[in-house]
This record gives C-alpha cells, structure tokens and sequence, in this order.
C-alpha cells in the first residue's frame, strides 16, 4: 500500500485542509484492493490533541476530485465541509472516502453486504483509528453514501449500531431487488442503541417517478419511532436528480444534522 500526502483541490475559505491518499488499501476478508482517501480538517495538524469524529463515506472516489469522479463531476464534499466548519455550524471532523470496486453492486447490497460491513469493522476502522487521531465510539462514527452507497449505509447501521450511530443515505437504492428493504425492516428488530438517520431524494427522473418508495421509507420509520428533527431527517429535492451534482448541492444537510454545533 502506497501513501501520498497533499492539499486539498485548492480553496479559497481554507486552504489549511489536506488530503491523505492511501493507494491499494488490501482486504483480506473481501479478496480486493481498493483505495482509501482520508480528508482532514483545517488545524488537524495544530492542534495535536485534539480528537475528531469520523465520516465513512462509500464512492470515493467521487467525493472531492472531478479528474477521479463519475464523468467528471464530484460532490465537492471537502470545499462543503470547510465551509461549514469555518461558518461554525458544525464541528470539526475526518472524512473517510472508501473507493469503490467492480463489485460495488454486491458489496453495497446484502449480497456481499455482510461481508463488506465486516471489512469496515475489522479492517478500515481499525487502520483509520491507529493511523489519525479520532474520537472512537458510536456517536461520533457515521456513514455517508449514495444511491446503492445510500442503501449499504443504511444496512450497516441497522446491523450495526453498536458502532455506527449515524447514517446519510442520499437517493438510497429502496427500489433494488423489488424493495427487499422494506421485508427485511419487517423482521429484523429497530437497532438499539437507536441510530440518526438521514434520507432524501430528488423530484425529477427515476427519483420523482419513485417518489412513492422514498416516502414509504420515511413512513415505515415513523412506524418504528423514528422522529422527524431528532433521529430522522427527510429532504426533497426539488429539481434535484440522481447524480453528484445534485448530492453536491444537498450534501451539507446532512453534515449539519450529524455535525451541527446543536446537534
């Protein structure tokens, strides 16, 4: 494994921030390499006994570089996160991109699911909280991702929410396998301790032709206790479509529900 160190895509808020690129992390229980692209917040390096939160975000690769990102367009997720650190909306925190591989509909779908969850919990974690200074526990680890990267954050704080106490889920895949999702909610018992979760989706395209889906879920946890402005968080995106641009302009809330100074 191979590692870099350099700034940020530069930004004029605050060009304090870094990038770490770990090369060709290597999985044993997945079989795969992947890379591991770890995000630091402005005055990481000052304040040297200072520990951080952590966001695990799935796709990677698409999070803070357009020349790595889904044709070409990522979600500015380091330029949104100084911003609101600056602003003081939010606390402080590391973000951790988990790139993804040829087998990203297995390994963020119950599929291989299981096995993946086991690859953060006994491999990445475990390397991310001996390699940087971060503040360990459920409260202060969530997850981050999108579509499928959405569904798989999802499932991993519901299996998992002895280490995971929050979850974004933008545009989550509900709909995969004939929206197995919501079965699997029927037999599997509401995760205690009890998680955050965050959910949205766009109104335009596949997403706005699902609508249906999206508010089933936010129903189904309403259901299951879930309370809108305390563990749950529901977002329309009006205009919004099932790509990075419209995450990128979206991806702030969460932050703030998960890293908000009141939160």
């Amino acid at each position: 494994m191979k590692l870099s160190f350099a700034p940020a895509r530069k930004q004029s808020l605050l060009p304090t921030s870094r990038l770490v690129l770990h090369s060709q992390f290597e999985s044993k229980i997945l079989g795969n390499q992947r890379d591991l692209i770890v995000w630091l917040p402005p005055g990481y390096e000052r304040q040297r006994f200072k520990r951080y939160p952590v966001l695990y975000a799935h796709d990677g690769q698409n999070l803070f570089d357009p020349a790595t990102a889904y044709i070409g367009v990522d979600w500015q997720l380091g330029t949104t996160a100084e911003s609101l650190i600056l602003q003081r909306r939010v606390r402080p925190f590391l973000i951790v991109g988990i790139y993804n591989t040829p087998a990203r509909q297995e390994e963020y779908t119950p599929i291989r699911g299981r096995a993946y969850a086991q690859f953060l919990l006994r491999e990445v974690i475990p390397f991310i909280d001996q390699q940087y200074r971060t503040a360990t526990g459920r409260r202060t680890t969530g997850l981050l991702g999108s579509s499928l990267g959405g569904l798989i954050s999802f499932y991993l704080a519901w299996w998992h929410p002895q280490v995971f106490g929050m979850a974004a889920c933008l545009s989550a895949s509900w709909m995969w396998q004939g929206a197995r999702v919501f079965k699997d909610l029927a037999t599997l018992p509401t995760p205690r301790p009890r998680v955050k979760l965050y959910l949205d989706h766009g109104s335009e395209g596949v997403e706005g032709d699902n609508a249906a889906v999206f508010h089933q879920m936010r129903t189904t946890l309403a259901a299951k206790g879930f309370a809108l402005g305390k563990d749950l968080e529901y977002f329309y995106g009006v205009g919004d479509r099932h790509d990075e641009a419209s995450w990128a302009r979206r991806v702030w809330r969460p932050l703030e529900f998960f890293f908000g100074r009141a939160g």
